[in-house]
C-alpha cells in the first residue's frame, strides 16, 4: 500500500481548488494508493523536476515523485495550465 503525502506546493494548489473538486482529487488519490499496482496508471513527466510522474484526474493532472512506498504530490492543476512553463 501507497501513502500520500502533499508538499507544501501540493497543499496549496489543492486547497485553491473549488470545494467539490478538492473531494473528487482525494477520492481518486485514495482509489489510486489502493490499487496492487497504482503506477499503472501513470504517465511519466519529462523536464519537470522535482516531479517525475501524473496522475489524471478529469482536466486535472497531479504531479507526483515517489520515494519507496511514498508518494509525495508536488502539483495540482488543470491540464491547460500544467504544462506551461
Amino acid at each position: 500500500m501507497y501513502r500520500i503525502v502533499l508538499t507544501p506546493r501540493g497543499q496549496r494548489d489543492l486547497m485553491a481548488l473549488p470545494k467539490g473538486v478538492q473531494q473528487r482529487v482525494h477520492r481518486k488519490l485514495q482509489w489510486f494508493t489502493s490499487q496492487a499496482q497504482p503506477l499503472h496508471f501513470v504517465k511519466p513527466l519529462v523536464n519537470l523536476p522535482p516531479a517525475t510522474h501524473r496522475f489524471r484526474i478529469g482536466t486535472y493532472r497531479v504531479w507526483f515523485y515517489l520515494v519507496e512506498h511514498t508518494i509525495f504530490i508536488e502539483r495540482v492543476e488543470l491540464r491547460g495550465q500544467a504544462y506551461r512553463r
